[in-house]
């Protein structure tokens, strides 16, 4: 059974819909309200969804509540005309209504917790209904006794426990007429698939309880080693190429939800995000909620279009110093630097060729470079030459003098800061990826 002695002082509401389990469940709590030390309050929401029948549990609760001196708030929806709208299912919009009621409740200061009645059969019933349509160890986890605001002490209690329990306490309550019919795929499975599976496999309920818990234990294990690969910019989020699917599947879940995706995704969407990393440098693959997940040198860049942030750092006239970009640093040194695995270039450079104006910068419009071998190009198109992807462009420093580039910081040299055989100093510059922030 729940542990209630961490809830003394608070406040907890619970929501009764009429039927036997949150009947139960009130009087539960009233009955060990004292003990433990919280304060009860009831919400019932009333959907509209059955007509007439709706209403009669309405006024049963009201009635009951007002019987067991608890107190009640009510709101009133019409969830068929709001699925019509939507475009949802009934059952969708019900869902909808009620969390909405919950949720107004906690954030308007009436409640610290909402206490809803599921059972070990709900939570039987969800395990495998997640596991019909296919989910992953991610989405089969159970229900938790507590989750935010939601509780739910009896999860730990069977259907047949909370009936003995009712006719042990001779309560009264109602019977909706519609969870006894299967048209609704979870009415199927409640009324007939688990009632048939216990009997092939006693015990199956609490077995699939049991293998989801077990399961969110390996996932979440599965999720700690994945937080490596995973590291937050000022404009997006980096996930490092790994070859392990599940642990790059799960870092790639963490970028989404740092940028506020919390579903809508699918798993073709991570198969296609992990095939990303075998694709040509720059290659994009757009992602539900405006996100764009994008092949760097570095790994797979998530981020919302058109959302980049501007380098912050201001231009630094040129000195052997080297330069901070923000994303990435500028080394400069007159001894040979070893190439590094990472893919940026070491740019070798004749000191004596760059212009006493030069600069660290970032691009701007208009840029343009020397050729080897006679004639300029634009900034631009060394970027798609260099396939640099559209979210690195903005972070890479390149050394000019007014609209004309000398370097371009990990990628390319002009024509006019080669190395020749006349070269007295030259000058190794490494651009260098900085710490970035877990």
């Amino acid at each position: 059974m729940m542990d209630l002695q961490r809830y003394k002082g608070k406040r907890i509401c619970v929501a009764v819909s009429g039927g036997v389990d949150s009947v139960c469940l009130l009087h539960y709590l009233k009955s060990v309200k004292e003990t433990y030390g919280f304060s009860l309050s009831a919400v019932h929401c009333e959907h509209g969804i059955r007509g007439e029948e709706s209403l009669a549990d309405m006024r049963f609760v009201q009635n009951l509540c007002k019987e067991w001196g608890i107190e009640l708030v009510l709101f009133q929806e019409d969830c068929p005309a709001r699925a019509k709208n939507d475009k949802v299912s009934l059952e969708t919009a019900a869902r909808a209504f009620r969390y909405a009621c919950f949720s107004a409740l906690v954030q308007d200061e009436k409640t610290d917790f909402i206490a809803t009645a599921h059972h070990k059969d709900d939570d039987a019933e969800t395990v495998l209904f997640r596991l019909a349509r296919g989910t992953s160890l991610s989405g089969v986890g159970g229900m938790y006794e507590e989750n935010g605001y939601l509780l739910r002490p009896f999860l730990s209690w069977t259907r047949e426990k909370i009936e003995e329990y009712a006719k042990k306490h001779a309560l009264s309550y109602c019977v909706d007429k519609t969870n006894g019919e299967t048209d609704a795929t979870r009415n199927k499975l409640r009324l007939e698939v688990l009632p048939r599976l216990n009997e092939a496999v006693h015990g199956a309920s609490e077995g699939l309880v049991r293998f989801a818990k077990l399961a969110t234990e390996d996932d979440e294990l599965l999720y700690e080693y994945a937080k490596p690969l995973l590291s937050v910019a000022d404009d997006g989020v980096f996930v490092d190429f790994c070859e392990k699917k599940p642990l790059f599947r799960r870092a790639c879940l963490l970028a989404l939800k740092a940028l506020g995706v919390e579903k809508d995704y699918t798993a073709l969407h991570l198969e296609s995000v992990y095939s990303l990393q075998s694709a040509e440098r720059s290659a994009k693959l757009d992602l539900p909620k405006g996100i764009v997940a994008e092949k760097t040198v570095e790994g797979i860049f998530f981020y919302k279009k058109d959302a980049f942030c501007v380098a912050k750092s201001e231009p630094k006239t040129f000195d052997k110093n080297g330069f901070d970009g923000g994303r990435y640093e500028v080394i400069i040194s007159t001894q040979p630097i070893l190439e590094e695995a990472f893919p940026w270039r070491v740019l070798r450079l004749d000191g004596a060729k760059i212009p006493e104006n030069a600069v660290f910068r970032f691009r701007e419009e208009g840029d343009f470079m020397q050729r080897f071998g006679g004639g300029t190009k634009p900034l631009k198109k060394v970027f798609n030459e260099e396939k640099i992807p559209a979210c690195e462009r903005v972070h890479i420093p390149v050394l000019a003098a007014g609209k004309e580039v000398y370097a371009v910081l990990g990628v390319e040299i002009s024509e006019k800061v080669k190395v020749g055989e006349e070269t007295q100093a030259v000058l190794y510059m490494q651009l260098k990826k900085k710490e970035r922030k877990e």
